[in-house]
């Protein structure tokens, strides 16, 4: 992959991440507000652990992806950006366009999710 690919594929990321960060932020000031035992009394304190725990489970999502983009761009800063993990061929442009953090070609990632890799 040349540099100008690259670099295209480095500020696709780094948009990625930013929004990543600011929805974990997002996440973590709803959980610090209106903490569930004070509220006045059962279904609003239920209410409150059950919005609390579903900002818990986005925020796990949300960081697996972060860790998934920070990967990607360690690949660009090594030179593998777009080589499959797995069987070190190229990972389709398409792919790259619609998932920039991708990690496997189509043959690999279809090897994956069928949790064959």
């Amino acid at each position: 992959m040349n540099s100008k690919q690259a670099g295209k594929y480095r500020k696709l990321l780094e948009a990625k991440r930013a929004e990543l960060l600011t929805r974990v932020q997002a996440a973590r000031t709803s959980e610090q507000e209106g903490p569930s035992e004070l509220a006045p009394d059962l279904s609003d304190r239920a209410t409150s652990t059950m919005n609390r725990d579903l900002s818990y489970q986005l925020t796990t999502g949300e960081r697996e992806m972060l860790k998934r983009v920070d990967a990607a761009l360690d690949r660009i800063e090594a030179g593998t950006y777009g080589e499959c993990v797995n069987c070190s061929k190229k990972v389709q442009v398409g792919r790259l366009d619609a998932v920039p953090w991708a990690r496997h070609c189509i043959d690999c990632q279809e090897l994956q999710d069928l949790g064959q890799l």
